[in-house]
């Protein structure tokens, strides 16, 4: 178990790698795609987008080349923030083709297969969104330590300091800034109207639910399960419980929490909650897609994307917060 923590904790040295290497893989693996007749959207939903394969396998083969000249020694005659800049593209494309990974998931979870919005089996787009948040992942790591290093700073801590170092020292649990704060409690309100509308319709108010549905009062039950687990996740982000376990919880209290529990499912959460609701926002807004149920952007489909949006952009800052108020520094060595 140490070593693999000691493993995790070497990640400067091995991101850039691991990224070049994932990178070549998918796109060849494209390349031979397309050479094959298989049109690829690269993990977006097919809406009329013109077809990706060749598009996609050149920014990956050449993000492959962007992530080892990170690491090699020959990359230094590359201009430092042209490659830190060309690491930064590749993850920026690659999450955001990801960012429907999450439906895919829950859906997986819920029904045991994946879907297109045609009702067909989707498996090979699910294992491209697998990739692409992968990809997104090492690269953003890539661009990070290369960033640092190149400015004299450690590449796993981000400060300066002597190479010699005896291990890493946690800061002291705090709460977050009063902007991130007012933040977090903003996404927290965001779910509100949602969850009003589907209360109404759970009670048999007419108009609130699409073709005069009335759902359960288990499924309401259900939904404000889900919501106040997703408050919770947003407000350990933001308050010092979340980077070390209370009192209230046995066996850990008193205890750091491992900062991946909290950061791993919020980056897998995030992009696909804040940009599909802020997209949904949008095409309603233009017209080009309509809201089930009455009142349009008023009505429940409206407050669903309000919702998504909302909670998705505060889990977003928050975790970003999070991660630099919890960062470890190095102990030098004496």
């Amino acid at each position: 178990m140490a070593d693999s923590l000691s493993g995790w904790r070497r990640w400067p040295s091995w991101a850039g790698y691991a990224a070049g290497g994932l990178a070549a893989v998918y796109g060849v693996a494209l390349v031979v795609a397309a050479l094959a007749g298989y049109r690829s959207f690269l993990g977006l939903p097919d809406v009329g987008l013109p077809d990706l394969t060749w598009p996609g396998a050149g920014v990956l083969l050449a993000g492959s080349v962007v992530a080892v000249a990170a690491v090699r020694p020959w990359g230094r005659r590359v201009p430092p923030r042209a490659v830190t800049a060309g690491a930064w593209a590749v993850a920026a494309l690659a999450l955001t083709g990801s960012c429907w990974v999450l439906l895919n998931l829950v859906e997986l979870v819920l029904t045991g297969s994946v879907r297109s919005v045609d009702g067909d089996s989707d498996w090979v787009t699910f294992g491209e969104r697998l990739c692409l948040a992968a990809v997104g992942a090492l690269f953003a790591a890539t661009a990070l330590s290369h960033a640092r290093r190149t400015a004299g700073r450690c590449a796993r801590c981000g400060r300066a300091h002597a190479p010699e170092t005896a291990g890493l020292r946690y800061p002291e649990a705090r709460a977050a800034p009063p902007a991130v704060l007012r933040a977090a409690y903003a996404g927290c309100c965001a779910f509100l109207p949602y969850l009003t509308l589907h209360t109404l319709g759970a009670a048999g108010h007419p108009g609130i639910e699409p073709g005069g549905y009335r759902p359960p009062w288990y499924a309401l039950a259900a939904l404000v399960c889900g919501i106040a687990l997703a408050v919770f996740l947003l407000l350990g982000l933001v308050r010092p419980w979340g980077v070390v376990f209370p009192r209230w919880t046995p066996w850990f209290a008193g205890r750091r929490v491992p900062r991946f529990l909290p950061l791993v499912p919020v980056w897998l959460v995030a992009p696909t909650l804040a940009l599909y609701g802020t997209g949904s926002l949008v095409l309603a807004a233009v017209g080009v897609l309509r809201h089930d149920g009455g009142g349009g952007l008023l009505g429940l489909g409206g407050a669903a994307s309000l919702a998504f949006a909302g909670y998705g952009w505060a889990l977003a800052v928050a975790a970003v917060s999070y991660r630099l108020r919890t960062r470890p520094s190095c102990v030098v060595r004496r």
